[in-house]
């Protein structure tokens, strides 16, 4: 298992990015149209949708004005910028490894992009969002999958430099991830392997598993 003070290092490594992450967001991210055309089908008006790991709000923050966007991010600094992006929105510091709050309710949308990189025990989270899935909700996520042969990907778990602090990142198999999903009652209906972010301190893609799964 990861050192227990990873999330802190993962607060305090986002927190002194949030001023230019969105700036670096183009180099640092390669999700081309997954996040939006994921979105555009599954968001309704008068949607509620949860983006986990949300940073500066960006992947939600131009969907439909009817829709109630509630963001969690570990940072504070991050979700300062996702309040000023959109005033609408509920943004709130908390960890996915912990329950989502039931007084937020349940959602029709969950987003959780870019964030379970850091996740210790992913059955556990899966089962926290589904948990707060409506039923026939729908949920994008991904993962950095473990894979022989692909650079950076075949550990279950390595420690990653950054201009910081170094971070713990985790490699889930593509078997371990359809588990975990049955064990939380989510049910895959499409998949693909695509890249996810570039690591400018090594200089490599790297490579997430892309998950849209509903809850059954």
């Amino acid at each position: 298992m990861a050192p227990p003070r990873n999330e802190d290092h993962v607060r305090q490594v986002y927190g002194e990015i949030a001023p230019a992450y969105e700036v670096l967001f183009p180099s640092l991210h390669r999700y081309e149209d997954r996040v939006a055309r994921f979105l555009d089908d599954a968001v309704r008006p008068g949607s509620r949708v949860l983006d986990v790991g949300c940073g500066t709000g960006l992947l939600t923050r131009d969907i439909d004005g009817s829709a109630e966007v509630v963001g969690l991010d570990l940072s504070p600094e991050m979700l300062e910028v996702a309040r000023k992006g959109r005033p609408t929105g509920t943004w709130r510091v908390h960890s996915y490894h912990q329950p989502i709050p039931e007084e937020l309710g349940r959602f029709d949308v969950v987003l959780a992009v870019g964030c379970l990189d850091f996740c210790d025990d992913l059955r556990l989270v899966l089962n926290h969002f589904g948990a707060v899935l409506k039923p026939e909700g729908r949920m994008l996520f991904t993962v950095l999958e473990r894979r022989r042969g692909l650079d950076g990907h075949e550990v279950p778990r390595r420690q990653v430099k950054t201009a910081g602090p170094a971070v713990w990142v985790s490699f889930p198999s593509f078997e371990e991830t359809a588990a975990a999903l049955t064990t939380a009652g989510l049910l895959p209906y499409r998949y693909n392997h695509a890249p996810g972010w570039v690591h400018l301190m090594e200089q490599r893609t790297m490579y997430f598993g892309w998950w849209e799964v509903e809850r059954r």
